[in-house]
């Protein structure tokens, strides 16, 4: 068993890379081996942050380095005020907002010809393992590549998607390993509120990754 482990920033894998680890370069990629508990994992960080570099790590993980599933951990931000700064949430589904064809079809805002609709669903068997273990709830993440601070288009995006917080990798991640046919888990730590943006994020984004190594050791 190996688990591959995402990234999408350095700072999200402080917590990782406190311990012993092994770190490689592969191309533009950094790629850290090391255990967690009796288990390999490799963590690996892309040279930027967004859908493409998050699909491209993932791929990686997955076609050179075997792992068996992927768990991405990360910060968000929150568009309703049912979650709140730092606290942990797991992703349920993904919608990709950004995707739009229906100027040349009939699909709808987000929708993948791949999938039967536009909000594509994580590993039910690792969400239910991490369920197990804590109480953090089930969340819908709206993703793109934008950083959205406004709290009218937070709210906006919450109303148009039934998502609880926004990012600008989880359906790079997660399709990835859709394609690939590997499970991923994504748990996410809110880093600026509905009502937060920029400063908020860059007060709390290093307190909110301290926890994911302790918490991949116990999924």
């Amino acid at each position: 068993m190996k688990i591959g482990i995402f990234t999408a920033m350095q700072k999200e894998a402080t917590s990782f890379l406190q311990g012993a680890y092994t770190k490689t370069t592969d191309g533009a990629f950094e790629v850290y081996s090391f255990k967690l508990g009796s288990v390999d994992a490799v963590l690996c960080c892309p040279p930027s942050v967004g859908e493409i570099a998050a699909a491209a790590a993932c791929q990686l993980l997955i076609t050179k380095y075997g792992v068996d599933c992927i768990l991405n951990f990360g910060v968000v931000g929150a568009l309703t005020s049912d979650v709140a700064l730092t606290d942990y949430v797991l992703v349920g589904d993904v919608v990709h907002y950004d995707m739009d064809t229906s100027q040349i079809d009939d699909w709808p805002k987000a929708y993948y010809a791949y999938f039967d609709g536009i909000f594509i669903a994580c590993s039910e068997k690792l969400l239910g393992k991490a369920k197990a273990i804590t109480n953090y709830p089930i969340v819908r993440c709206a993703s793109a590549d934008k950083f959205i601070s406004d709290a009218t288009q937070k709210s906006q995006l919450n109303t148009e998607c039934g998502a609880d917080i926004c990012d600008m990798e989880s359906a790079g991640i997660l399709f990835t390993c859709k394609f690939n046919n590997v499970p991923c888990l994504m748990v996410k730590c809110i880093s600026d509120s509905l009502f937060g943006g920029k400063e908020e994020y860059k007060v709390t984004v290093l307190r909110a990754t301290k926890g994911f190594f302790d918490l991949a050791c116990k999924i």
